[in-house]
């Protein structure tokens, strides 16, 4: 990630996640946990400082990695909330079949998605 502060404020207010933990193994280096209570799955994210050893300059936004995907309860409400804030539309949002995906950008610019599904049985 290139700036801490911004993605960890992207993850814990659209996402509802909490930093669990926050390290640094060597100089230069931070090392930031996240945990969803709605899933009950972590997410750690690095960051390293031009001091670091670990460092390398990002390359073209965010082709370093190419998506995450959240499950959530609404994906279209999500999603329109988060472009309606700013966050870049990566993907238009789609629904079909009783499935709602969207993505959006992240502050480093790597695609986010949302993905629902209707509890609704055919």
């Amino acid at each position: 990630m290139r700036d801490p502060k911004k993605s960890v404020a992207f993850y814990t207010k659209n996402f509802g996640m909490k930093v669990t933990e926050r390290k640094s193994y060597m100089p230069g280096e931070q090392v930031i946990t996240l945990y969803s209570a709605d899933t009950k799955q972590h997410m750690r994210m690095m960051y390293y400082s031009k001091s670091c050893e670990l460092y390398a300059p990002y390359k073209l936004d965010g082709v370093e990695l190419d998506h995450l995907t959240f499950e959530v309860p609404d994906a279209k409400k999500l999603y329109n909330r988060l472009v309606k804030a700013g966050a870049p539309a990566a993907t238009k949002l789609w629904e079909r079949d009783g499935t709602a995906m969207g993505f959006v950008k992240d502050p480093d610019k790597i695609w986010v998605g949302m993905v629902s599904h209707s509890k609704k049985k055919k």
